[in-house]
């Protein structure tokens, strides 16, 4: 577990503020649900909340407005809000909800996390970019194989070549 621990902390050096800001929020996701670790349903709410600027609006005993929110006056969202009303609908009505855990308790991560982490960083690093965004996150999560999300996601449009062509485009322009 410990080496688990290094190994998410080392990532998160990788992590722009807006990527931190999808961990923060898939973790308040996760602990208003009641989970014993951040599954990948909270993961992309986090990342939807965070591409549509909701993540302010979250009930939260921390005060997500300390983590720093970058100017997103030049920032378009990825994901339209049609998309993102009918996926924050159908993650959390697919996800178990128990007794909400504290927010100060610490809280693993999946397997299935810690693996799109890793590939959000490769991303990262195929792309040359400085950081991981939400965008590798996104990518990550669509390269799972045969997942209910994936195929949420595919079905509203947003697949992993549109990412990654997304992805593409901040290459050249950087």
């Amino acid at each position: 577990m410990c080496d688990t621990h290094e190994h998410v902390l080392n990532l998160l050096n990788l992590f722009s503020l807006r990527a931190t800001r999808v961990l923060f929020a898939a973790r308040l996701k996760a602990g208003q649900r009641g989970t014993s670790m951040i599954e990948l349903g909270d993961l992309l709410l986090g990342i939807v909340l965070e591409d549509r600027d909701m993540i302010d609006s979250l009930p939260s005993d921390m005060d997500m407005k300390r983590i720093p929110a970058l100017s997103f006056s030049s920032r378009s969202p990825f994901i339209s809000s049609e998309a993102a009303g009918a996926l924050i609908m159908r993650i959390e009505m697919s996800l178990p909800k128990c007794d909400p855990i504290s927010q100060t308790e610490d809280m693993p991560l999946s397997r299935e996390v810690q693996a799109i982490f890793d590939r959000a960083k490769d991303l990262q690093s195929w792309f040359h970019h400085s950081h991981v965004e939400p965008l590798h996150l996104l990518a990550g999560v669509l390269m799972q194989e045969l997942d209910q999300y994936v195929e949420l996601l595919q079905e509203l449009g947003i697949t992993k070549d549109l990412v990654l062509q997304s992805l593409r485009k901040e290459e050249s322009t950087r």
